[in-house]
């Protein structure tokens, strides 16, 4: 079964593919830099495939130096999201600086790649290149600075992003480089398949989940699909390693069999019920709109508007483009202020105004109760 393995880093790449496309329409920073998170994690992703089904060295160094070009473009990215989240602005010293860094690393690769990779090795799962102490030290400093930045942007944030629960981001970007880290381990010759496609790809599906918690449209196709494919990669490198674990066991492969497809069944379940879970924001405000004729994610768009948040937070909560968003509020200026011809600007003025009123009465009306 190992022998298959290229098809979980295969099945993560699509998966992240799919999360790019369904992801490159909108327009807000945040999901712009989700774009380039979501392709390089896949471009990553579709490298180690290839790198496992390398026929000889020659090309298996050729795909460890496109893997490369993705491995330390992750690095700035993954502080930028950090920076985003922590308040801060998304290109900054710490970001430019990785970036910079992580360039020339990149381009001593491609030009010395002998100094970093001294050989292939066959391991079970397929080729695996083995780095040198200069190449190890190195390539794993890029990540290193990375992560003592982002750690230190999460842990002395200058103002938290509420969309974010802190402690869950802090959980899932540690795992993240726990992962990314995992992939040294073949390169210094343990018989060990790299499962940071398997936590790549399974964190950006989670991501897209969650970003998409408050958005009351439906999910798209491309949510369904990442989510099949990302099932079917866990489930498959549960397998491999429950293949590996089992001793001399006369039916291993009639168990590993049914572990696989019970691990991505259960898994597919649960990012299909967490997919349609209905959530709303959490507000302190619950407006009486009924009366309106509002749609749920119309209803939702007021009461962040009576929260006091802006149009670029609320096209974050709810996941939604620019166009998306304004048209949505063309919708509500018809419904609730159905007299008013005045500028777009001048009609979110008085909409805020009249969901400020209505926040008083529901508030007068809860009191007398």
């Amino acid at each position: 079964m190992t022998s298959i393995f290229f098809l979980v880093p295969l099945f993560a790449s699509l998966a992240n593919v799919s999360c790019f496309i369904e992801n490159i329409t909108r327009d807000h920073r945040f999901h712009r830099l989700l774009s380039v998170f979501y392709f390089t994690i896949g471009i990553q992703n579709a490298a180690t495939a290839a790198l496992c089904l390398a026929p000889d060295e020659p090309t298996g160094l050729a795909f460890w130096i496109f893997q490369c070009h993705s491995f330390f473009l992750l690095a700035p990215v993954l502080v930028a999201l950090c920076s985003f989240c922590t308040g801060r602005r998304l290109f900054n010293k710490a970001t430019i600086t990785i970036a910079i860094y992580a360039l020339v690393v990149d381009l001593l690769c491609s030009s010395i790649p002998k100094n970093f990779v001294y050989g292939f090795t066959a391991l079970s799962f397929g080729m695996a290149p083995l780095l040198t102490v200069f190449g190890g030290i190195l390539g794993g400093s890029v990540h290193f600075f990375a992560i003592a930045v982002s750690l230190y942007f999460v842990l002395s944030p200058l103002e938290w992003n509420s969309f974010f629960n802190r402690k869950t981001f802090i959980i899932a970007l540690c795992v993240w480089w726990f992962g990314l880290f995992s992939n040294f381990l073949p390169m210094y010759g343990f018989n060990f398949p790299p499962f940071h496609p398997v936590v790549d790809a399974t964190l950006s599906v989670l991501l897209s989940i969650y970003l998409n918690r408050y958005n009351a449209s439906r999910p798209s196709i491309y949510s369904l699909v990442a989510s099949i494919l990302i099932s079917l990669a866990v489930g498959l490198f549960v397998g491999i390693l429950v293949l590996g674990i089992l001793p001399t066991f006369p039916f291993k492969e009639l168990a590993t069999s049914i572990v696989t497809t019970l691990t991505s069944l259960l898994f597919f379940v649960y990012l299909f019920k967490t997919t349609f879970k209905d959530e709303k924001p959490n507000l302190s405000v619950s407006l009486s709109l009924g009366d309106f004729g509002l749609s749920k994610q119309e209803l939702r768009i007021c009461e962040l508007i009576a929260e006091g948040h802006s149009r670029s937070f609320i096209r974050l909560i709810l996941n939604v483009s620019d166009g998306t968003l304004r048209n949505h509020l063309k919708n509500i200026y018809s419904k609730v202020l159905p007299e008013s011809t005045s500028t777009s600007k001048d009609q979110l003025q008085r909409l805020t105004v009249f969901l400020s009123k209505q926040k008083l009465v529901d508030k007068d009306k809860e009191s007398i109760q």
